[in-house]
């Protein structure tokens, strides 16, 4: 039925504004998540059965009532489960003033991330994800030092910046910095306390910028990685000076490329349309499999499968990616892929349990140390990803965990380093 088109739409445009009245009175990181997944399963889709052209590969592969009929309620029990449990979790009364006295680790964090950040491609395999965790921790370093009350540390803050928009521009990857760049909002919201009206100028300005990335970003690759050795930041605008000057979407390639961008839809439409017609369901394997892969390291399970999401993707919608080129399955499309449409229904609440419950976790622990707090970017950092499949969150959502408290445990306990300043 069409009607689960239009409720869809509402619970996300619910969503946005349970988010944006948020902003500035604490971190909406479980609205953040809904509402990308809302944005990427649900708005995406709707908006690509309503295109009147359709790629040649990326299209919406059942109808609009079979699609909806499952994404829609799968989104709406995860929606109600996350935020009645999420309900029951202790506030966190945090003002900014608290944020600045742990300034001065903030700069100690700060060159933990730049050093790994820049050694990153030297350190073994073995070590990739963990080099991974703590070179994020720049952008916490960078969230630190904005509150800080000391001179030269907010210039250290605009090195930060600097740093981290020179190395996206050096590699052509934007995608962190986007998704750090909307965190780090929330953080400066709970400083400047933004109208209603201010949040929704900033995030259409976030989204006409993402927007023109998205445009920009296939040229620009392709001139970098071929050898250009000029400015990386007259190039880009340059490039999209040229793309603005003959039109967002020079052709219908690009724009067909940019809308698939925003949909995740297509990929659980071809998993709807391919399981189980063609592959039978997984009756859970994928999701035994997540389980191990973060309870396990490497070493102690040899069979791990190896994040990126090329195998499940290929299995389930009878697709090959071309190499280097990974697709996750998303959440909901790994319920319906294991378990069909009833079963992926209630997966998806079950989901939603077990994400409201660590986040009862995270706000009691944040509750006891409020340095915390800066960190719960990097542990959702994967979380909050619409397009991931579980393996892929669970991962780094337990890693990245055991990683903080660690850390923080070792500096304060080991280290004899303390956190406030004097």
């Amino acid at each position: 039925m069409m009607i689960w088109s239009y409720v869809g739409v509402l619970l996300v445009l619910f969503v946005g504004f349970r988010f944006l009245r948020a902003l500035g009175h604490r971190i909406p990181i479980i609205e953040l998540i809904l509402l990308i997944a809302g944005l990427q399963w649900v708005i995406g889709a709707y908006i690509e059965y309503r295109t009147p052209f359709q790629h040649l590969k990326y299209y919406m592969y059942v109808n609009e009532s079979t699609y909806m009929g499952y994404v829609v309620p799968a989104y709406a029990l995860f929606l109600v489960v996350v935020l009645l449990i999420s309900k029951r979790a202790p506030k966190i009364n945090l003002v900014f003033s608290q944020l600045a006295t742990y300034s001065k680790f903030g700069v100690f964090i700060l060159f933990i991330g730049i050093i790994f950040d820049l050694g990153y491609n030297i350190v073994p395999d073995s070590l990739k994800f963990l080099a991974f965790l703590l070179s994020s921790f720049k952008y916490v370093g960078i969230i630190l030092l904005f509150f800080s009350e000391t001179k030269w540390h907010r210039y250290l803050f605009y090195f930060g910046i600097l740093f981290l928009t020179s190395r996206a521009l050096m590699s052509g990857f934007f995608h962190d910095l986007i998704i750090w760049s909307v965190f780090f909002y929330m953080f400066y919201a709970l400083k400047i306390k933004p109208s209603f009206k201010f949040n929704v100028i900033v995030i259409i300005i976030g989204f006409i910028m993402s927007t023109l990335i998205q445009v920009v970003k296939s040229d620009y690759r392709t001139m970098i990685w071929s050898g250009y050795d000029g400015s990386y930041t007259t190039l880009f605008i340059d490039i999209l000076n040229k793309r603005l000057s003959g039109g967002l979407s020079e052709s219908s390639d690009q724009q067909e490329e940019l809308n698939v961008r925003l949909n995740q839809g297509w990929i659980i439409s071809a998993i709807m349309d391919y399981t189980p017609r063609n592959q039978p369901f997984a009756d859970g394997a994928t999701i035994k499999e997540a389980v191990l892969a973060s309870a396990f390291p490497r070493f102690l399970y040899e069979n791990k499968k190896i994040a990126g999401g090329v195998e499940n993707f290929e299995k389930f919608t009878g697709f090959e990616l071309e190499e280097n080129t990974s697709m996750g399955m998303s959440l909901v499309g790994e319920g319906y892929a294991n378990f069909g449409i009833i079963k992926g229904i209630l997966f998806m609440g079950f989901w939603g349990f077990i994400i409201g419950r660590y986040w009862i976790f995270i706000s009691k622990s944040c509750y006891r140390n409020p340095l915390i707090i800066v960190f719960l970017p990097l542990i959702f950092f994967q979380v909050i990803k619409a397009e991931t499949e579980l393996v892929v969150i669970l991962n780094h959502l337990v890693k990245a965990t055991i990683l903080v408290f660690g850390f923080l445990w070792f500096t304060n306990k080991v280290l004899r380093i303390n956190f406030k300043n004097d």
